[in-house]
């Protein structure tokens, strides 16, 4: 992965296209940096305005080693995948510097806390099918402080109570979390508040 990111931004360089940090490594990337895969197939980047050509060019090259069906994924867009804009995508944490020109680069990875919280929004099984190993990598309570400064960032506010009902059910399966004591910590409105405490404690709310 650090050969073809490194082959990318020297080929920038070279051919008078900068490119500017942060560069975040996204999706299988960044999982296999966090050792959570033993490799990534494809390499996904988040990489402010990079040049379509560079990468085009990159990939062809690289084909020719590791298959015709590699890939080079660059996104320019802070929702990685789903609806989730993460606007703090430039603090992510570092993984590697590297040496480009005369300048050194530092690459960044995404948390296992953002990329358990994306996947749960994205709706897709191969994700939901990643979200145990996610949680080896980190814990409820890690996920519970990620998730309360993230979902204010969630494009579609109408399916912000629908992920946090998700959030909490994985947190029960995974973690064993009780689920009440999952919704007091979330930092939610009122009525979102009220909405799960009244779909996942009903006996509880009849007596009150």
């Amino acid at each position: 992965m650090l050969k073809v990111i490194r082959r990318l931004l020297e080929t920038a360089e070279s051919r008078g296209m900068p490119f500017q940090e942060p560069i975040v490594m996204v999706g299988g990337t960044a999982m296999t940096a966090h050792d959570i895969r033993k490799m990534s197939y494809d390499v996904d980047l988040y990489i402010r305005d990079f040049h379509d050509d560079i990468v085009y060019q990159v990939e062809r090259e690289f084909k020719s080693e590791y298959g015709p069906n590699f890939k080079i994924d660059v996104t320019s867009v802070e929702n990685i995948w789903g609806g989730i804009m993460l606007r703090d995508i430039g603090q992510s944490e570092p993984d590697h510097v590297m040496r480009v020109g005369d300048r050194d680069v530092t690459i960044r990875k995404l948390s296992p806390e953002d990329l358990f919280l994306i996947k749960l929004d994205t709706g897709r099984e191969k994700d939901r099918n990643d979200l145990a190993v996610l949680y080896e990598k980190t814990d409820s309570d890690r996920l519970i402080e990620r998730f309360n400064a993230i979902w204010k960032w969630h494009g579609n506010r109408d399916a912000v109570l629908g992920y946090a009902d998700s959030f909490v059910s994985v947190l029960r399966r995974l973690g064993a979390q009780n689920p009440a004591d999952v919704i007091s910590r979330l930092k939610l409105p009122a009525y979102m508040m009220d909405s799960l405490n009244d779909a996942w404690n009903p006996d509880d709310n009849e007596n009150t």
